[in-house]
């Protein structure tokens, strides 16, 4: 009995992680809750815009093609000699995309992983992929930031160094190599969604690349960060914390609240019309 009752009695990694996510996300949703309430609300009217919704449609729209390249990456891991329709694929993935707002953050690996099995793919494949994927999210989304960081001194050699490593990528027909070149290119997309947005709320002197890069760490603490589903509250804690007072308060916080309802919208949006295509076929 002792020799039964003694694992019980050791917490588990997984135990660990959720009781490290929950905390890091009440202390997110307290941090963020205290910038709101010292918020001067009549401040946000004037970033209120039809260039600003502009930007906002415009970063969903990019959101959304980052989620179909990252659909992409994942296929060329588990299905590099493509004997799966394309559109299966892409459907798996996107329900993924839409279960990563559930509560825990590991439903949308769940889902490709149970969808993945019916389409006759191995459980011990899809799993594997699902380590490299992680791998290649960190890898991906710091090199992008600091091609962001590099780009305010040398634009063209910033831009150049990500084409050439994403054709070569391209090139070799490899399937880990193919999925880091449309991670890379998502992760782009995600800067580019930043971007924008900072250009329609930001004031003249901030630099948008900066702040593209400054999204991608925060993307990074939320995904890293267990439980909080979609990164919710974590992403945004981070990037307030991260900008600090180098940004105007209002537009920082205009800015934060657009990037999660872009990113969202953009999810749903790719989610939906992805599975919406396969019941007009």
């Amino acid at each position: 009995m002792p020799d039964i009752a003694a694992p019980r009695r050791r917490p588990s990694f997984e135990r660990i992680g959720r009781w490290v996510g929950g905390v890091a996300l009440a202390a997110s949703i307290a941090f963020i809750g205290e910038r709101l309430w010292r918020l001067d609300w009549s401040t946000l009217q004037p970033h209120a815009s039809w260039s600003f919704a502009g930007a906002m449609l415009g970063a969903a729209l990019l959101f959304a093609a980052a989620d179909r390249a990252l659909a992409l990456g994942w296929t060329a891991l588990v299905d590099p000699e493509r004997v799966h329709p394309p559109r299966a694929m892409a459907r798996i993935y996107a329900r993924g995309v839409l279960m990563k707002y559930l509560p825990g953050s590991v439903f949308q690996y769940v889902s490709r992983q149970v969808e993945g099995a019916k389409t006759g793919i191995e459980h011990k494949l899809l799993a594997k992929s699902v380590a490299i994927e992680v791998g290649l999210h960190l890898v991906s989304s710091m090199s992008v930031a600091a091609a962001c960081l590099a780009f305010d001194r040398w634009p063209v050699t910033a831009v150049m160094a990500a084409l050439i490593v994403i054709g070569a990528s391209l090139s070799m027909r490899r399937p880990l190599l193919t999925a880091l070149a449309f991670q890379i290119i998502a992760f782009g997309a995600f800067a580019a969604a930043a971007a924008l947005i900072g250009a329609a709320v930001l004031p003249a002197g901030a630099t948008l690349a900066h702040f593209a890069a400054l999204f991608l760490l925060a993307w990074l603490a939320g995904f890293v960060v267990p439980v909080a589903p979609g990164g919710i509250g974590v992403r945004e804690a981070a990037l307030l914390a991260l900008a600090g007072t180098s940004l105007p308060a209002a537009a920082l916080m205009a800015a934060t609240l657009a990037l999660r309802a872009s990113s969202i919208a953009g999810d749903l949006g790719y989610g939906l019309v992805t599975l919406g295509r396969r019941d007009r076929g």
